[in-house]
């Protein structure tokens, strides 16, 4: 149920940022935005993408090291390639059936490598929250420089800011 539920999620999160993907044109996409700077919308998502890839790799071999990422720039440039990524991640996390343990190798400060015992489901929540937190960035960048571009209400929130806004009714007030 924890795994269904991890899946489900991240799923969702990465349909809206498709969405959101399929709307821009291909400059838009791989444009050196000053208000990121000068960073594109694309590398955030190359990042996001390449971040599942690790994970989804890892969940195989039991070990995810996320500082391994390919850093493919054709994912930053080419939206259809970065779609097509995005499909493959979704595929195969629907594919994940049972949540094990899993090592997490990270280099820190000083060249200290740690290997961090994890799960699967807290990679899941990890990547899921990691996603939120880059689409949350596209969302300033594409309301600034791409008003035209029709987001999906909850891109780029929290699940539980979803859930607090939904509750508080002066949490959707807006401040002048």
């Amino acid at each position: 149920m924890i795994i269904k539920t991890l899946i489900d999620s991240n799923k969702n999160v990465l349909s809206q940022l498709e969405q959101a993907i399929k709307q821009l044109s291909e400059n838009e996409f791989s444009e050196s935005l000053p208000i990121l700077s000068e960073v594109s919308i694309g590398k955030h998502v190359r990042h996001i993408i390449e971040l599942y890839q690790e994970f989804l790799l890892g969940a195989v071999i039991k070990i995810i090291n996320y500082d391994q990422r390919k850093r493919n720039i054709l994912f930053e440039q080419k939206k259809e390639i970065a779609i097509a990524g995005i499909h493959s991640i979704m595929a195969l996390l629907s594919q994940l059936e049972s949540d094990t343990n899993v090592t997490v190798r990270a280099q820190f400060e000083n060249d200290i490598l740690l290997d961090l015992p994890s799960t699967i489901s807290r990679e899941l929540a990890y990547n899921l929250e990691h996603a939120i937190h880059h689409m949350a960035i596209i969302q300033i960048c594409i309301k600034h420089h791409f008003p035209s571009i029709k987001l999906h209400k909850d891109f780029g929130l929290a699940y539980s800011t979803i859930q607090y806004n939904s509750t508080h009714v002066h949490a959707n007030i807006p401040t002048s």
